[in-house]
C-alpha cells in the first residue's frame, strides 16, 4: 500500500507534469520548417553525424559536415541530443523533447525551491502559469542551448538555496558538477554564479568561497572549449569563434570593422523598442504587469529599508541574470528574439512572490485570501495569460517558410539510394536558406549545381523545388 503522506509529496510534481504536458505537448511533432526551425535541423544534422561517422572524424566536435566544426558553443547538447536520438531514433519529435524535457524539469526545481523557502503549494504552483505564455507555449521545444542552460542556471540557485538554508557538503560538490555542466553548455549559464558571488558577499560570506570556486570551474570549462577548438581546427578561436564574439557583443562598429548582414540595423533605441514589444508580445502584457506590480512592493521594501525575504532575493537574483545576456549580447537578442527565454525563471518567480504576497498574513490570522480565492484567481490570471496572445501563437505554430526544403530533402530520401548523390540545379540566392533543411531531411549527398553550369549526367538531377 503506498503511503499517503509520499503521495500528497508527489501530487504537485505530478500536476505540473500533467498541465505542463497538455499544453506544451502541441506542435512536438511537427516538421522542421517554421519560425527558427533552422536551430532544429542544424543540431539534428550535428547530433546525426556523431552517429554516422567515427570519433576519428567527429572528434566530439560538432561536425556539419567533412572538417567543418561548429565553435560558437561548447558541444554538451549536441552530445545529448546524439545520446537521444540513439534512444528514441533520429527525428523531429526525438530532437523536440530533449529541450521540453529540461524544461519541464526547470519547472520541477522552481517549484522544489518553494517547498525549501516552506511556502504553500498554491504559491510555488502559480510558477507553472509561465507555460501559458507563447514564448514557452513555442520555444520550450526548440533543439538549442537555451532550455540547458535554463535548467543548470536555476538548478545552481537551487544548490545555493540549500547551501544557505540547510548546507551539506554534497551541495558544495553538486553545484560544482552543476556549474561544469552549466559552462559545458553555453555562454549564458556562466552569468549566473558572478551574480551568485555578490550576493553571497553581501549576504552569506560563508558560502562565498563556494561559489568563487564555481567561478575557477567556469575557467576551467572554457579553457576546455578552447582547447577542444584547437584540436579540430588548428587554432584556439578557430571556427569564427572571435567575428561571433564581436558579432554578439556589438564591436564591429566600435572597431571600425564591416558587420555581417543582418535582418535589421542595431540602434540603441531600436533596441530597447524592440525588446519592449518581443517581451509583450511573447510573455503577455498581464504577465509582465504582475511582474511590475511585484517588482514595485519589492522596491517599496527598499526605500523603507525593510529586510527582503529571500524569495524577494531570488526575485531580483533571476532578474539580473535575465538582463545579462540582452545587456551584454545585445546584437544576437536583437536578431534572435528567443534569447529572452532567459528572462521566464524571473517572471515565474515574481508570480510566486505575488501570490505569496496574497497570503495575507501568518498562518493562524483569519484574514488573507482564501485558498478557493487564489485558486479562482490564478485560474483567472492563467486564463488571460493563455488567450491574449493565443492567436499569435497559433500563427507561429503555422509558420512554414522553410517548407520546400523539407519538401525536397523528403523527395530526395525517398528516391536516391544511400551511396548515391543528388544534383540540385538552382541559383544560389534561390536555394540559400533552404540548404540545412534539404541537407537534413535528404541524409544523403548532395552537389548543387547552377544552371549555367553543365550538367551531369545523373538520374538524381533535381531542378529548382
Amino acid at each position: 500500500m503506498l503511503n499517503l503522506k509520499k503521495i500528497l509529496t508527489l501530487w504537485p510534481f505530478l500536476l505540473i507534469l500533467l498541465i505542463s504536458s497538455l499544453i506544451l505537448f502541441p506542435g512536438l511533432s511537427k516538421p522542421f520548417i517554421g519560425h527558427h526551425d533552422w536551430n532544429g535541423v542544424y543540431y539534428s544534422q550535428i547530433a546525426r553525424n556523431y552517429l554516422q561517422y567515427p570519433l576519428s572524424v567527429t572528434k566530439l566536435g560538432q561536425m556539419t559536415g567533412l572538417n567543418n566544426f561548429y565553435t560558437h558553443y561548447p558541444p554538451l547538447m549536441s552530445l545529448l541530443l546524439a545520446i537521444n536520438f540513439v534512444i528514441l531514433g533520429i527525428s523531429d519529435l526525438s530532437a523536440r523533447l530533449l529541450p521540453l524535457s529540461f524544461t519541464i524539469l526547470t519547472l520541477l526545481t522552481v517549484f522544489r525551491m518553494t517547498q525549501k523557502l516552506k511556502l504553500k503549494r498554491v504559491v510555488g504552483l502559480s510558477s507553472v502559469l509561465i507555460i501559458f505564455t507563447p514564448m514557452l507555449r513555442y520555444f520550450s521545444h526548440m533543439p538549442s542551448q537555451e532550455a540547458l542552460m535554463i535548467f543548470f542556471s536555476v538548478f545552481s540557485v537551487n544548490l545555493y538555496l540549500s547551501l544557505i538554508l540547510k548546507p551539506k557538503p554534497k551541495h558544495q560538490y553538486e553545484l560544482y558538477l552543476v556549474t561544469i555542466l552549466n559552462g559545458l553548455t553555453g555562454w549564458a549559464g556562466y552569468f549566473i554564479y558572478p551574480i551568485l558571488a555578490v550576493h553571497a558577499f553581501f549576504n552569506h560570506k560563508k558560502i562565498l568561497p563556494i561559489i568563487l570556486k564555481s567561478i575557477v570551474l567556469l575557467f576551467f570549462t572554457f579553457s576546455l572549449h578552447l582547447t577542444h577548438t584547437y584540436l579540430l581546427t588548428g587554432s584556439l578561436t578557430g571556427g569564427g569563434l572571435i567575428q561571433a564574439l564581436l558579432l554578439r557583443l556589438n564591436l564591429y562598429p566600435i572597431l571600425g570593422l564591416i558587420e555581417p548582414e543582418l535582418p535589421g540595423q542595431f540602434s540603441f533605441f531600436g533596441y530597447l523598442q524592440k525588446q519592449a514589444s518581443i517581451l509583450t508580445i511573447y510573455y503577455t502584457a498581464t504577465l509582465l504587469l504582475l511582474s511590475f506590480v511585484n517588482l514595485s512592493l519589492i522596491l517599496i521594501k527598499l526605500i523603507k529599508k525593510q529586510s527582503l525575504s529571500l524569495i524577494n532575493q531570488l526575485v531580483l537574483i533571476f532578474l539580473a541574470w535575465g538582463l545579462t545576456y540582452p545587456i551584454i549580447f545585445s546584437n544576437v537578442v536583437f536578431v534572435h528574439e528567443y534569447f529572452n527565454l532567459f528572462f521566464w525563471p524571473f517572471l515565474a518567480f515574481s508570480l510566486i512572490n505575488l501570490t505569496n504576497h496574497l497570503q495575507g498574513l501568518p498562518r493562524g490570522e483569519s484574514r488573507g485570501l482564501s485558498l478557493k480565492v487564489q485558486l479562482t484567481l490564478l485560474m483567472f490570471v492563467g486564463a488571460l495569460i493563455f488567450f491574449e496572445r493565443n492567436q499569435f501563437y497559433l500563427a507561429l505554430q503555422k509558420t512554414q517558410a522553410h517548407f520546400p526544403g523539407y519538401q525536397l530533402g523528403n523527395l530526395i530520401n525517398q528516391t536516391v539510394p544511400e551511396d548515391q548523390t543528388a544534383y540540385i540545379v538552382s541559383l544560389p540566392e534561390d536555394i540559400e536558406a533552404q540548404v540545412v533543411f534539404i541537407n537534413f531531411y535528404a541524409n544523403r549527398p548532395l552537389q548543387f549545381v547552377n544552371p549555367s553550369d553543365q550538367l551531369p549526367e545523373t538520374q538524381y538531377l533535381f531542378y529548382n523545388y
